[in-house]
């Protein structure tokens, strides 16, 4: 699955920082922001678009995602999306880690990021957009 390629992605580049274990999808779980792991992140899928020829669907899929880094001040929510930024950075392109192989063509920002606060879990917000071209096996 594209969704656990990217998470896996992401977290491997990400090494040990002090965060919760991250790449939940759509909404942070209660209760993950804390002093011991101040930052952590979602994404949340906003269009997948498979390729249509005249044979019929074609395995090229672009999917446009939205990975929100959470943090108990902006600072931190700030760090761990220029982290995240600098593993997606440069139109990644390869074979993911996930059980179904997925080959990324390219991954690309797709817009600026966007600042917030979320209320419920009481933590600062930065959204980056990207749209992740790939073939399906």
């Amino acid at each position: 699955m594209i969704e656990e390629g990217l998470v896996l992605l992401i977290q491997s580049g990400l090494g040990t920082p002090p965060m919760a274990p991250g790449g939940w999808a759509a909404e942070l779980p209660p209760n993950q922001i804390s002093p011991d792991a101040p930052m952590a992140w979602t994404f949340r899928s906003l269009s997948n678009e498979d390729t249509v020829v005249l044979e019929g669907q074609d395995g090229f899929t672009s999917w446009d995602v939205d990975i929100s880094c959470h943090g108990s001040k902006m600072s931190d929510a700030i760090t761990l999306a220029r982290a995240i930024q600098s593993i997606l950075r440069g139109s990644y392109a390869g074979q993911l880690l996930d059980s179904d192989g997925i080959v990324v063509q390219g991954i690309f920002s797709n817009g600026p990021s966007v600042d917030g606060f979320s209320d419920a879990d009481r933590s600062y917000v930065r959204t980056l957009e990207y749209r992740i071209q790939y073939n399906q096996p």
